[in-house]
């Protein structure tokens, strides 16, 4: 079933979950969907944003 949400709306949705301290296995959508991937990526997106800060830094 696909979901009625964009896929930023997803994103944020996982990165929101990490914020609030929650663990990646909170993932609400399910595993091998397009969404799981979508808010896994969301989730650790700060991850990857603070790998490319420190190559510039």
């Amino acid at each position: 079933m696909l979901s009625s949400r964009s896929p930023a709306t997803i994103s944020d949705e996982g990165r929101h979950a990490r914020d609030r301290g929650e663990p990646i296995t909170a993932n609400p959508y399910p595993d091998g969907s397009e969404e799981h991937r979508i808010w896994e990526r969301g989730y650790k997106m700060p991850d990857a944003e603070a790998g490319e800060a420190n190559l510039k830094g």
